[in-house]
């Protein structure tokens, strides 16, 4: 299991913004509705991710790191 623990990538602040912009970018321009909602799709998952290690930071430490709020 520690194994899995160290492949775990790490979402941040800039990668949130990034596939938001890419969503909006695509509504916006008039992209064909399955890559927009592709594009909402990933920025969910990443939002969803980033809570769940944030979540899991918190439990394991007390404390955030400087990039998670």
């Amino acid at each position: 299991m520690a194994e899995q623990d160290d492949a775990r990538v790490v979402i941040t602040n800039a990668d949130i913004a990034a596939a938001k912009r890419d969503w909006q970018l695509a509504r916006t321009r008039g992209d064909l509705p399955a890559r927009v909602d592709e594009a909402y799709d990933l920025y969910r998952r990443l939002v969803s991710a980033q809570a769940q290690q944030i979540a899991d930071t918190f439990r394991a430490t007390g404390a955030l790191r400087a990039d998670q709020g």
